[in-house]
């Protein structure tokens, strides 16, 4: 795991070293640029050691030849057998870095090399012989490339931050993306003007002044695979045993985020099946006072079983953040306006792992898009039920009578009114506008009062609209696929490496390996969901491995005491930058209707918090990257007296 920088048209030594320093924290081991004065490019790197520890592993990596360079972030998990077939061809190896095995890959196979990785990577080759950038990020977009370009010049780098040392790169908030009725950006989109991101499996080429963008792989959906379920099951088991095999293979320790929940129970199984030696498993437990609006299962009581039985090293952190000095911190890391809590999850686990030397953690991420497990999937095919059965004249007698109904009393949440309440919401929208209602921060209209737009001209809907339009799936099929290529790299895994890097970590994630992921895509929907079973061919699989009480706990998702929060120690904050004179500054929402979403969310008649969140958050982006006052990335003073540091 690492940084990666470079700019093609401009021998800028300063800019590059600029742009790699502001990686710092994404390869705290070392750092090296290079700078091709006759070629006008520079590349940069820093490097977060985890295979080959020893010099032979510095970053940016030429070729014997010296007319191959790359700077690279991630892993290439199954380097070791591209490395031994390549070797038996001739190729003579220097490290036994999975850089190096890259780069030769590239050398012999050229731009194909891409369909044989197994990894997670954003990488730039540059072929001096060409004068040509290759650049490709993978399949399922774990790792991060952000761009910007004109006709003379291409600027990339790992994160957006370290863009704007190069004195060429603007900037400008994008509007037209900023007006998003989601918590995150969607590719190429960033919420920057004119920087994009490369989307998930899609390579870049720039040459003679061209930049070129092209798919290298997508989910083909066809539901047709017939075998006894036996079989299915000792497919999926063989699979995500090597991908765990795979994901363990690193020179310093490994461990584990451990929720207590299917997803990282079943990872730790196999982490255990792999090795005898010690794991380490990080939980985050927050206080009872923090939990009591949301009422959910606790989770470390179920991470301390799975640990006791697979006798891991167990470490338990129970806290009560700073959150308002925590929250600015966070959404800096981010670059992306994304709100979402579970980012302060990762970052804190991610904290206490590297204070122990844990460098490496796997976790359970993807289980929920690419297996059906969210409780949206199992609500929107509910709904379908509800609509052929209760009268639509009745329906809206119920939907409207939920509208008054509390979703919270001053001291605790009501879980289950407020799931009926969201429930009501949408059950009655088509099968595409429901799947997105139902996850939504903005509901269509809040969308619309809040922007004065129409959220189905969105980017948002429309890019998702055209997949779910054009894939002949099954309902489930097709809310999983969205999931799977939209909201898991946007928005998870984004999050996901930026938060675990702010820590200089590597985060894992076993099971978004490709061919997991083709495999699930090729199933019908009954491996998904039946019976109201979610998950249910992981589940299967996880029989063999674990207790009944860890598999068929309640589902409790990977997130924060939002609601505790909102109502407390952020509370003063809400009141500072969603005020109508405060957010004139950002013009970003209709200031009247902000203050109305947060009186019904204290008045405890709507469940807002997660829209608060959103606001809140993308208030704090706007301010901390374009206020006059904020100019320094490693502290900026908020007009709230809060300091990123």
């Amino acid at each position: 795991m690492c940084g990666i920088a470079g700019i093609i048209g401009r021998p800028d030594r300063p800019a590059i070293e600029g742009m790699t320093q502001a990686l710092a924290h994404r390869g705290p081991d070392d750092g090296s640029t290079l700078v091709l004065n006759e070629d006008h490019v520079v590349l940069g790197h820093r490097r977060l050691s985890i295979l080959d520890l020893s010099a032979a592993g510095r970053q940016p990596m030429s070729n014997e030849q010296g007319n191959l360079w790359i700077t690279f972030n991630g892993e290439i998990y199954n380097y070791q057998e591209i490395r031994q077939l390549l070797a038996s061809e001739g190729y003579r190896f220097r490290s036994k870095t999975d850089t190096e095995v890259l780069l030769a890959a590239y050398e012999v196979w050229g731009d194909a090399c891409l369909q044989r990785l197994n990894g997670m990577f954003a990488f730039a080759i540059y072929d001096r012989s060409r004068k040509r950038l290759f650049a490709a990020r993978d399949r399922l977009g774990i790792k991060p490339f952000y761009y910007y370009h004109q006709p003379d010049l291409l600027v990339f780098a790992s994160e957006i931050k370290a863009m704007f040392a190069c004195p060429d790169v603007p900037k400008r908030p994008d509007f037209a993306a900023l007006a998003t009725p989601a918590r995150f950006q969607i590719s190429p989109l960033t919420g920057f003007e004119k920087i994009f991101k490369l989307p998930p499996g899609h390579s870049l080429t720039y040459s003679d002044g061209r930049l070129t963008v092209q798919s290298y792989w997508k989910i083909d959906v066809s539901e047709e695979t017939a075998m006894p379920d036996s079989d299915v099951a000792e497919q999926l088991d063989a699979l995500l045993k090597d991908a765990v095999r795979l994901q363990m293979i690193a020179d310093v320790p490994v461990g584990v985020f451990l929720s207590g929940g299917l997803d990282s129970s079943i990872i730790s199984a196999l982490m255990r099946e792999n090795t005898a030696n010690d794991i380490h498993a990080f939980t985050i437990k927050f206080s009872d006072k923090d939990q009591r609006f949301e009422r959910m299962p606790d989770d470390s009581y179920y991470a301390r079983q799975v640990a006791k039985k697979f006798g891991f090293n167990y470490n338990e952190i129970e806290i009560e953040p700073k959150i308002d000095e925590l929250l600015p911190k966070l959404i800096w890391h981010l670059d992306e306006p994304l709100s979402d809590p579970a980012a302060i999850n990762t970052y804190l686990i991610s904290k206490a792992a590297r204070d122990k030397d844990i460098i490496v953690l796997l976790n359970g991420m993807g289980g929920d898009e690419i297996f059906g497990g969210y409780r949206k999937h199992l609500a929107c095919l509910h709904a379908d039920l509800y609509q052929r059965v209760v009268p639509k004249a009745l329906r809206g007698v119920v939907e409207r009578g939920f509208q008054h109904i509390p979703v919270a009393t001053s001291v605790r949440g009501l879980r289950t009114l407020r799931w009926g309440k969201r429930f009501a919401s949408f059950a009655s929208l088509d099968q595409f506008d429901r799947y997105l209602a139902s996850d939504l921060s903005l509901s269509k209209e809040q969308y619309g009062r809040l922007y004065g737009a129409d959220y189905r001209a969105s980017h948002f809907y429309t890019s998702q609209k055209q997949r779910f339009d054009s894939t002949g799936a099954s309902y489930l099929a097709k809310m999983c696929l969205n999931d799977t290529s939209v909201f898991l790299p946007e928005h998870n895994l984004m999050y996901s490496d930026k938060a675990t890097m702010a820590a200089g970590i590597e985060g894992r994630p076993p099971l978004t390996d490709h061919r997991i992921v083709e495999f699930l895509f090729s199933l019908p929907p009954r491996y998904r969901i039946r019976r109201n079973v979610q998950k249910l061919l992981l589940k299967k699989v996880a029989e063999r491995y674990l207790p009944r009480n860890i598999i068929y706990r309640p589902k409790a998702p990977f997130g924060s005491p939002l609601r505790a929060w909102i109502r407390g120690p952020l509370a003063p904050m809400i009141d500072d930058l969603l005020t109508e004179s405060s957010m004139r500054s950002a013009d970003l929402y209709e200031p009247k209707y902000v203050q109305e979403i947060v009186a019904r969310d204290r008045a405890g008649l709507e469940d807002n918090a997660l829209v608060i969140w959103t606001l809140l958050t993308n208030e704090l982006w706007f301010r901390i990257h374009f206020d006059a006052d904020c100019n320094d990335l490693n502290a900026r003073p908020l007009k709230t007296n809060v300091r990123v540091a």
